[in-house]
């Protein structure tokens, strides 16, 4: 073939202006890492879902408490009888009685008897009634009841209430930390997509120059039509490429306004892909994760609250006491000698028997206990296997990134003496394609792998609930 490098110049330097990189009509904004956490933090409805549930928590902790004080109740009615309420007395039997212990007492009395008799005949003659309620009564009064003893009810009812907030608390940590790695991987996510819009582009306008020479010299016959149309088919397949990569950032980016819960612009995302000196040790890493895990603590609070739904249950054997006082604000109807206005007592309620219940709800809450502690043996290891394929995860991408990075290199100094010998006509079309595509193929591996690393440091760091480090290091790095 003949060495065209002069004429090759010519054109390379003809489409060079003809073929410049698309600028945009305004720059985007730049979000950070630590802009997005704030975001995220300020706007997640997952985030203000949880810290809700904290604060119903505290309020079923504060009712929980409220059975140590007593309870002061204002309570009143009407009442409508049929007939008013007395007493009817027959005093046949006492006027008989009256009359012996009179002529016993009183010996005087004889002469008198028989009038005495009369009298006290004709009295018992007659029922003797004595009105004590009127058909309409009313009354209001204020009632005051404190549990003195309750078998330790409201001691373990305290600390189920404490264990509702601990759990409570828990769940936000879950959820805050969950978020935040959710947050961290479509934030890395939409940043592979910008990269790969990059190459993209770049490759797109490499094809566009390509084509363009391999047309001028497919016309001054140069070149063959094979060589002609796999210019064509590179320039559309970049062109295809590229377009799918943009519509891909634009669900990367709608996915990162989803989880900070606000609509984002489009945005310059000033974060990078980074890598850590060493990777974390397994041992100090799993003992980190059995601590300070959110699952493992919310079932924890979960087993203290069996514990005392047991001692509750326990607590049924004994004998309740309480204080009452009662205080009749206003009656109507309602006698002072039949209803004092004023009451105070003590009374006690001892359940000796009721039907097993009592023993069936010990029994119930003993296996919920021993239900619990499986869960949480089977929370621990899967905890310890994700962690470990996480970090064997970070490893292979480290592997990746080391191998990748040095692929690049080779394919960008392939793609150089392949233009240089395409220029000298020493190569063909198809060579300087497969060159790009080598180079492509490294570049996309290479970002995929410092994608899989970032996440997968993401994900193990939310293990132990502590993503905040990962802002942190990736300042440091």
């Amino acid at each position: 073939m003949k060495r065209l490098f002069p004429k090759m110049a010519a054109l390379w330097l003809l489409a060079a202006p003809l073929l410049a990189p698309l600028q945009l009509a305004a720059q985007p904004d730049t979000l950070s890492l630590e802009d997005a956490a704030a975001i995220l933090m300020g706007s997640n409805n997952a985030i203000k879902s949880a810290s809700t549930a904290t604060e119903v928590a505290r309020a079923q902790k504060r009712q929980l408490n409220s059975t140590w004080y007593p309870n002061v109740s204002v309570a009143g009615g009407y009442f409508h009888f049929s007939n008013d309420i007395s007493v009817e007395a027959d005093l046949s039997g006492a006027a008989h009685n009256l009359t012996q212990g009179l002529a016993q007492a009183i010996p005087q009395l004889e002469m008198l008897l028989p009038q005495l008799q009369q009298i006290i005949s004709a009295i018992a003659g007659k029922p003797l009634s004595l009105p004590l309620l009127k058909q309409d009564l009313a009354t209001v009064d204020a009632v005051a009841l404190w549990p003195l003893i309750t078998g330790g009810k409201r001691i373990y009812a305290s600390r189920i209430g404490r264990g509702l907030e601990d759990a409570a608390l828990q769940m936000e940590r879950l959820t805050e930390n969950a978020q935040m790695a959710l947050m961290l991987n479509t934030y890395y996510t939409l940043k592979l997509s910008g990269e790969t819009i990059a190459m993209q582009q770049e490759n797109l306008n490499f094809y566009r120059r390509l084509h363009f020479n391999a047309t001028r010299l497919f016309q001054e016959g140069f070149i063959n039509k094979a060589e002609y149309l796999v210019s064509e088919v590179a320039l559309r397949e970049a062109e295809r490429e590229y377009e799918t990569s943009v519509s891909r950032k634009e669900v990367a980016l709608n996915a990162l306004g989803g989880v900070l819960g606000k609509k984002l612009p489009q945005v310059e995302l000033s974060g990078r892909f980074f890598s850590i000196d060493s990777l974390p040790d397994i041992y100090s890493m799993n003992e980190e994760i059995l601590q300070e895990n959110a699952v493992l603590g919310i079932l924890h609070a979960q087993q203290e609250i069996l514990h005392n739904r047991e001692k509750i249950a326990q607590s049924d054997y004994f004998p309740n006491v309480a204080l009452f006082a009662r205080q009749n604000i206003h009656s109507w109807n309602i006698p002072k000698n039949l209803a004092p206005r004023t009451t105070i007592g003590a009374a006690m309620q001892w359940n000796i028997f009721n039907g097993t219940a009592r023993e069936n709800s010990i029994k119930e809450a003993q296996l919920q206990q021993e239900q619990l502690e499986y869960e949480i043996a089977k929370t621990e290891q899967d905890l310890i296997t994700a962690a470990l394929a996480l970090r064997s995860g970070m490893a292979d991408a480290l592997h990746n990134i080391t191998a990748m990075e040095q692929a690049c290199q080779l394919a960008r100094e392939l793609l150089k003496e392949r233009e240089k010998a395409f220029a000298e006509g020493m190569a063909t079309s198809t060579d300087v394609v497969a060159a790009r595509a080598a180079l492509t193929k490294a570049s996309t591996a290479l970002n995929l792998a410092k994608w899989e690393y970032c996440t997968s440091l993401a994900n193990l760091l939310a293990l132990s609930c502590n993503t905040d480090k990962f802002i942190e290091l990736h300042n440091e790095n």
